[in-house]
C-alpha cells in the first residue's frame, strides 16, 4: 500500500478549519435530540449549524473542491 502524499499547507489549513466547523455545526445540533429548548434556542442553534455547513462548504471549494452552484438553487426551490 502506498503512503498517502502530504497536503498541501493551504489545503491542509482549509481541511483543519473545516473539521473545526463540523464540530461547531455537530455540537449545536446534537442536544436538539434529547434536550428541550425554548423556540428561541432552537432557532440560534439550527443557525449556528448553518452557519458552520457553510464556512465549511466555502473552505473546501477554497482549496479545490468541485461543487456544483447548481445544487443550490435546486436546494432552494425545494423549499
Amino acid at each position: 500500500m502506498t503512503d498517502p502524499r502530504p497536503w498541501p499547507n493551504n489545503a491542509r489549513e482549509a481541511r483543519d478549519l473545516a473539521a473545526e466547523e463540523a464540530l461547531t455545526g455537530r455540537y449545536a445540533l446534537e442536544p436538539l435530540l434529547t434536550e428541550k429548548f425554548s423556540p428561541e434556542e432552537t432557532v440560534r442553534r439550527l443557525a449556528i449549524a448553518t452557519i458552520a455547513f457553510h464556512k465549511i462548504s466555502r473552505l473546501l471549494e477554497s482549496v479545490g473542491a468541485q461543487t456544483n452552484p447548481l445544487y443550490d438553487l435546486y436546494n432552494e426551490y425545494q423549499k
